[in-house]
């Protein structure tokens, strides 16, 4: 059985792992100049390979569901740890014991190679269609010059000097392309085109797990402060769109951090991004206390010191600048103990609602995964195998499903490679 992999990420690694460990003859397409390129930075290069909590999803979240049914979290773990990556988990989060994504790619490398699976590099699937009771595969491939070595050890990647047009046949065909959130990854959404030209339906695409870009004025002076928060969004007609809670991290334009970029994909125009600070300001046992109790207090002991430093030791001086700002206080120069009740109340306020109008999120460039994709009802979930086409697999990003930061996105990728692979 000759197997076709399009796409050497996560998913096409595992799928050529399973498909040569059962006796398929694997090549595997991947446009990069060399495999698992995203997955060699993922959890900010420490790895977070999965999640052994309870499984979190967006789009079709059944689907994902089942195909985890079939492919669960333990036998995806025995699959990672059989591959000679050691693991260790951080709460639920499951990462190398190395703290090193790099680990996790070299051990998938070397069993691919061990088990005779070939890699074609450089190679941009561009159509793929039946033939013959199979498949084939037109592409492009590129020929590189040299790397060269520059000062400081590092190395300017040489560039393209020729390509030419291949083309590649198959008793079945794996597609895992992955979708159009990192295009610097080599995913740019191009690739969804494999599948669809055999009748397969693409749902909207919209950025997930990225940035929120906001109004600038009242985060001015923020950029770099890191909080421990609960964040809510709002539609413009006032109603919850989600919620999430953990760290955020102000930028120059907007929020970050893995809270924010919880609800990238929920992002629509109008909306409204809330902060509760309270327990970034008052700690983790004060994070539902009432924050004009916590003023008044306050007010009381530092009377005599300037109002800007009423928050001194509870926040810097860029936040309580910026909390000062959103309550509207000015003349920061009189005592604390001239703070009016009012004013206090708007304090308190900002504190536990900290608000800002979402503009849009930072886009495909900067999102670690697509919301949305090839849609997942038309593949069988127990196989990866499609409905309409058989011989015709996915596994991955490609389908539109997405899951929240954590691991879950890769678990499902693993699971549904090694479905896919064992066909």
């Amino acid at each position: 059985m000759r197997t076709l992999i399009v796409g050497g990420g996560a998913a096409g690694l595992s799928a050529a792992i399973a498909a040569a460990g059962r006796g398929d003859g694997v090549t595997v397409l991947e446009r990069n100049r060399r495999p698992l390129k995203k997955l060699g930075v993922t959890g900010n290069g420490r790895g977070n390979l999965l999640n052994s909590g309870e499984p979190v999803f967006y789009g079709n979240r059944e689907f994902a569901l089942k195909v985890l049914s079939h492919m669960p979290y333990a036998r995806v773990r025995a699959f990672l740890e059989d591959l000679g990556i050691t693991l260790t988990r951080e709460e639920e989060r499951v990462y190398p014991a190395a703290l090193m994504a790099g680990v996790a790619a070299d051990a998938m490398l070397l069993r691919a190679e061990k088990l005779g699976v070939a890699f074609r590099v450089g190679t941009r699937a561009v159509s793929a269609s039946a033939c013959g009771g199979g498949f084939e595969v037109c592409a492009v491939e590129s020929e590189y010059e040299p790397d060269r070595p520059k000062a400081g050890g590092k190395v300017k990647k040489g560039g393209v000097v020729a390509q030419r047009n291949v083309c590649y046949k198959a008793d079945r065909l794996i597609v895992t392309v992955g979708g159009a959130a990192a295009p610097a990854h080599g995913t740019d959404g191009t690739a969804y085109a494999l599948l669809t030209a055999f009748g397969h339906r693409l749902t909207p695409l919209k950025p997930a797990l990225c940035a929120l870009v906001t109004e600038e004025r009242p985060i001015a002076g923020l950029a770099g402060q890191r909080v421990r928060a609960g964040l809510r969004l709002t539609g413009e007609n006032g109603g919850l769109l989600h919620e999430s809670a953990g760290e955020a991290l102000f930028a120059g334009d907007g929020v970050s951090g893995i809270a924010a970029m919880q609800l990238a994909r929920f992002v629509e125009p109008g909306c409204t991004l809330h902060m509760d600070l309270r327990e970034a300001l008052l700690g983790a046992e004060g994070a539902h206390r009432d924050a004009f109790a916590w003023l008044a207090e306050r007010r009381e002991a530092r009377a005599k010191v300037p109002l800007c430093a009423l928050l001194t030791g509870a926040a810097s001086a860029a936040l309580s600048q910026a909390l000062l700002r959103a309550a509207k206080i000015n003349d920061l120069s009189r005592p604390a103990a001239s703070l009016a009740d009012e004013e206090a109340v708007r304090l308190a306020r900002a504190i536990a609602d900290f608000s800002l109008r979402v503009l849009e999120t930072r886009g495909f460039e900067a999102a670690q995964v697509t919301a949305g994709g090839v849609e997942a009802a038309a593949f069988d979930p127990s196989t990866m195998e499609s409905r309409l086409q058989k011989g015709l697999y996915a596994a991955g990003e490609v389908l539109d499903v997405d899951g929240d930061c954590g691991g879950y996105n890769l678990m499902f990728a693993f699971a549904g490679g090694l479905l896919a692979g064992r066909g």
